[in-house]
């Protein structure tokens, strides 16, 4: 690493929004299940994510090594498109 000090104040302002982000998950996860299922639904896929999620490093730099850095996070940025395309639309859904 050529400049850890930068990596490390780096981190310290991305940390803030990459944990923060997390806050805005309940609203639309609570939207797309019905009562009965929604705890259940919710934690069973935040943690499916969050075990999947965790190869994103190591798919990323290999996609990198092979591709080179752009194309890695370009392809990045199209599966987070993808994801936000599929999510269906709730405004006014009725909770129940």
């Amino acid at each position: 690493m050529r400049f850890p000090v930068g990596a490390a104040y780096g981190g310290a302002v991305m940390g803030p929004f990459a944990n923060g982000m997390t806050g805005g998950y309940g609203a639309p996860m609570a939207e797309l299940y019905p009562t009965q299922v929604r705890a259940t639904a919710q934690n069973t896929l935040f943690n499916i994510g969050r075990a999947v999620g965790g190869f994103a490093p190591v798919v990323v730099a290999l996609c990198a090594d092979r591709w080179g850095f752009a194309v890695a996070i370009g392809l990045l940025s199209a599966i987070y498109v993808a994801d936000i395309l599929a999510i269906p639309e709730r405004k006014s859904a009725r909770l129940d």
